[in-house]
């Protein structure tokens, strides 16, 4: 070759080089937006110690275009968070049980509106509305169903499915199936049971053939306790605590672990130039909106309107032409976003090992990504003044009385000149109530323009009747701009109905723990409480309308994870048992004495419970697989002493809670000194 020819091939050579480089750095800042966002919003999550490590990624036209992880996956060896390590992704599981289903509805094997009894026979409740469930209404929130009947847990234990069944026989129904869409992670694991009934196989089998294979989700298990390799553990923000890897056994309800490539690639096979693995008919099915008649009275869009996504659309988004679909996760320890915008084929996910909204994490992200392929973000929500008192209508008087939430009762008030709605806490027997008013006022609203408008709370609503029950219902709520239920009124009890016995500032303890259960930062002791202005009520766990001197059913049956109530006496001892828990009547635990104290579980497999009687230091000496804890009862969070975490001497503070939890004849010893 002459030395021109040279010249000449090496200037093209150059030439090449310079516009590959030009063109990798012009992709490379074609999303830079994305990643400074997500750099932000993760680091501000550990910092702000909400979390301790963090997994992001971003798929556009099928291509993950960036990918990133945040923090030690192990902090002991240094091991970092990479590409494929792992996370429990909680209730974004859901979406791949909706998936299965809608892979045997395309297989002719599964019809969305039979009822679920065709397929699982066995299934069975009390109240025998449950024979109109449909498979449809297990994935839009609306079957009826109580909520949540599982545990977390460190060790794989128990049948979830056979614990499921047993507690459904003895059960209520909250509302007429079809009705309302609440949050019900109970219907996702009888979706589970119909996959597994109608595949023959075991659900996450099926996953693994029909889901993760063909979809190349090579990093996408049970969850990480079960199946360990390369995982983030989860460390407390407070304390820097390491806990075990965290088991879920009801893999559809919230149960999968993933990465957040690997939830791209799973919401990519619902856009249009996608790998499909469902008829196009199933994804315009889990992409189109299935609202229910509660749903349809409100003014604005609601959540759990569609096929197990979270919401399919947001009205800030759905402006600009664009429907953003979501599906969110959180279990004990990890936090999971996933959001997709199917038309222009554009996914976020986010995974975070700590307890937060995931999708704090990826609505920046998104926005962030919209920014940079030049399509309409959202604009900021503007601010209000606040709004001029108008005159309450005389009719809305009616709205008046004592309401519930899937927690507490409150008082709605207007004020004597009806330019002011309070909404006042309905104090229990035996608290102090303040002077004059009650209880104390939670929030105060004006009456303008049709609706209730709260400027201290940024908060505005508006009533309505779902049938004859008055509901006090958020507008636009700030973070989604959708409507949702805050509070339904309660019916009077002309004729109140009483307990066996009164549990007026009661506290209860939890019975049948399992060694292995998380108590992160939940308690295993719980109090009753009964109201002077409401009688024939209580609440224990949820609020609660006495139905005889044994019973106790849903108070506040729109919200979810509601759970009935069971009471009895046996040797002396009140018990009662509420969703899968038992309690006994902390009154009759028996006190520690100085020196060494022998416990044994008995054949019941109980846990045993002892108080100090002063300020004590103790320790302990327990079975290979048993667990003692030591709680304080007016204490929130963490246990003062959790064997699962912790080892050597404690102090107790006088009165506190030692437990025992362990198999029938185990032997522990509690010192005290």
């Amino acid at each position: 070759m002459s030395k021109f020819k040279k010249a000449i091939v090496n200037v093209l050579v150059f030439c090449l080089l310079i516009a590959a480089a030009g063109s990798f750095a012009e992709a490379a800042a074609s999303y830079r937006n994305t990643k400074e966002a997500a750099r932000e919003a993760v680091w501000n999550v550990i910092t702000s110690g909400k979390g301790s490590s963090a997994t992001v990624a971003v798929m556009d036209g099928g291509k993950i275009v960036y990918s990133e992880g945040f923090g030690a996956a192990e902090r002991k060896t240094g091991k970092s968070v990479d590409r494929s390590t792992r996370f429990n992704i909680g209730s974004t599981s859901k979406m791949f049980v909706a998936t299965a289903i809608l892979l045997l509805a395309d297989d002719g094997k599964v019809s969305l509106d039979e009822p679920v009894v065709k397929y699982i026979p066995e299934f069975e409740m009390k109240d025998q509305r449950y024979r109109d469930i449909t498979v449809r209404m297990l994935f839009n929130h609306s079957s009826g169903l109580p909520g949540s009947t599982f545990l977390f847990g460190y060790e794989p234990e128990g049948d979830p499915h056979k614990e499921f069944l047993q507690r459904m026989k003895g059960s209520n129904l909250k509302h007429d199936p079809g009705a309302v869409g609440i949050y019900c992670n109970d219907g996702f694991t009888l979706a589970e049971m119909i996959v597994e009934r109608v595949s023959g196989e075991k659900f996450i089998d099926f996953l693994r053939e029909r889901v993760f294979r063909p979809l190349g989700m090579k990093d996408t298990d049970a969850s990480i306790g079960e199946t360990g390799g390369n995982i983030s553990h989860f460390y407390d923000p407070e304390t820097g605590k390491k806990y075990p890897p965290e088991v879920i056994l009801v893999h559809a309800a919230g149960g999968l672990s993933s990465t957040a490539e690997d939830l791209c690639r799973f919401a990519d096979s619902f856009c249009p130039g996608g790998k499909k693995i469902l008829s196009q008919s199933s994804v315009e099915e889990i992409l189109k909106s299935q609202p229910t008649p509660f749903s349809a009275g409100m003014r604005g869009p609601v959540i759990m309107d569609s096929f197990g996504w979270d919401y399919s659309s947001l009205p800030a988004y759905e402006a600009n032409g664009m429907r953003v679909y979501s599906k969110g996760g959180g279990t004990g320890a990890y936090s999971t976003g996933l959001q997709v915008i199917p038309e222009k084929r554009l996914v976020v996910a986010a995974s975070i090992s700590g307890r937060m909204n995931g999708e704090a994490v990826t609505r920046a992200m998104l926005n962030a990504l919209m920014k940079d392929k030049g399509l309409p973000v959202p604009s900021e929500r503007k601010k209000e003044k606040p709004a001029d008192p108008k005159i309450i209508p005389a009719d809305l008087a009616a709205f008046e009385g004592i309401y519930a939430n899937g927690g507490s009762f409150v008082r709605i008030r207007f004020d004597k000149e009806r330019k002011k709605m309070d909404i006042i806490r309905l104090m229990p027997e035996g608290d102090k109530v303040p002077a004059g008013d009650g209880g104390p006022v939670l929030m105060s609203f004006v009456y303008n323009g049709g609706s209730f408008s709260s400027f201290e709370k940024d908060l505005r609503g508006y009533f309505i009747k779902n049938g004859n029950m008055p509901c006090f219902i958020a507008e636009k709520d700030p973070f989604y701009g959708i409507d949702n239920l805050m509070f339904q009124k309660v019916p009077e009890e002309k004729n109140s109905k009483k307990l066996i016995a009164d549990i007026k500032s009661k506290v209860w303890l939890i019975r049948n723990m399992t060694p292995s259960i998380q108590l992160y930062r939940e308690t295993a002791i719980l109090s009753s409480d009964t109201y002077r202005e409401l009688p024939g009520y209580l609440t224990f766990m949820s609020p609660l309308r006495v139905e005889d001197e044994h019973s106790a059913t849903y108070a506040a049956p729109l919200f979810r994870d509601q759970f009935e109530l069971e009471m009895y006496e046996n040797d002396g001892i009140l018990w009662i048992r509420s969703g899968i828990f038992l309690f006994s009547d902390a009154g009759k635990t028996r006190v520690l004495r100085s020196g060494q104290n022998a416990v044994m579980i008995g054949e019941k497999g109980y846990n045993e419970w002892y108080r100090t009687g002063s300020g004590s230091i103790l320790s302990f000496e327990k079975p290979e697989k048993g667990r003692i804890m030591v709680l304080a009862e007016e204490a929130e969070g963490l246990a003062l002493f959790d064997s699962i975490t912790d080892e050597g001497e404690i102090y107790a503070p006088e009165g506190s809670y030692v437990v025992c939890i362990g198999r029938p004849g185990e032997m522990f010893t509690v010192n005290v000194k």
